[in-house]
């Protein structure tokens, strides 16, 4: 197939993707104005406290408890457990009410999948066209099943399978919309840090790999393929993403122990090892990334050393 035919292709291909998952966010929409469950309100409620907080009552941020002068939020606000830097990122949205602020935050993140589709296709335009095609809908649909482990009160782990169903061809992408979780954010992000590292940007990479840190597990699954597309610029990528890391993050050692609280309540081995179906949206979208690289390189190889025989 002639290259601007397979780039027509993989356009079509990642067009009907961006479709099919703003179809997801329609049918999720409608949830985002109810609670999550009987005693507590939806994911985004802890990005609105954990605000809030900051505030009014800072020392409290990772408190998983219902608090006097919390901001009214019923049945309950969900704990706060990402990184402080996720407070400085997530600052807009206390110009809005708290409804108001949930559902602009969705949109915002249904707004970014064209742009998450634009990474796909420059890292893609290229290479494979089936590779790339198959990438796209993993990454833009994730049609996958997903394993949901989590933590029950009794500090028992409980886990079990999220498969597809009829009524719902993208499960991961219609829980994060109708929680209005932050993990379809952060695949942006990640991805963006890899197009950008591929880009012989490498301070780009770093930043973007800083800000879609909030959720350190996913970020770090992606820190091989980060290194290897900024290789020919690793000093100036490991140091820009520690820099960016440092200053994001470091201050709120010092303002009421923000970081401190962080680091034991948000790194403790149940909230770590907790996952839910948004969780394997960037989790997914790595590992085709991750995959494509490795078997583009296998067959440049090995065509390469055709070439020369």
């Amino acid at each position: 197939m002639r290259p601007p035919i397979k780039k027509e292709v993989l356009i079509l291909v990642i067009t009907i993707a961006i479709a099919l998952n703003a179809y997801t966010f329609y049918t999720a929409y409608p949830q985002t104005f109810k609670p999550e469950f009987s005693c507590l309100a939806r994911d985004f409620s802890a990005y609105y406290m954990g605000e809030w907080r900051l505030f009014h009552n800072p020392s409290e941020i990772y408190n998983p408890q219902s608090l006097p002068g919390d901001y009214p939020i019923l049945p309950r606000a969900q704990p706060f457990k990402y990184t402080p830097s996720f407070l400085i990122l997530f600052l807009p949205v206390l110009t809005l009410s708290y409804q108001n602020a949930l559902n602009a935050f969705d949109i915002m993140q249904l707004a970014l999948i064209p742009i998450l589709g634009f990474f796909v296709y420059k890292l893609f335009k290229d290479k494979n066209l089936v590779l790339g095609s198959a990438v796209a809908v993993i990454i833009l649909i994730c049609p996958l099943p997903s394993l949901q482990v989590e933590i029950e009160p009794n500090n028992a782990l409980s886990s079990h399978l999220i498969t597809l169903s009829a009524q719902n061809f993208s499960p991961n992408y219609f829980v994060g919309y109708s929680v209005a979780n932050a993990h379809i954010l952060q695949v942006v992000l990640l991805v963006g840090a890899v197009y950008f590292g591929f880009s012989k940007k490498p301070l780009l990479s770093a930043l973007l790999l800083a800000l879609g840190s909030f959720d350190p597990r996913a970020s770090i699954i992606a820190l091989p393929l980060l290194l290897w597309f900024n290789r020919q610029a690793i000093p100036k990528f490991v140091v820009g993403a520690t820099i960016c890391l440092t200053a994001l993050n470091l201050p709120f050692f010092f303002y009421y122990g923000i970081g401190f609280a962080f680091l034991k309540n948000g790194m403790s081995g149940v909230v770590a090892s907790q996952l839910y179906q948004y969780d394997w949206i960037p989790f997914y979208s790595i590992a085709a990334l991750t995959a494509a690289e490795i078997i583009t390189v296998i067959q440049s190889r090995r065509f390469g050393f055709q070439i020369q025989r």
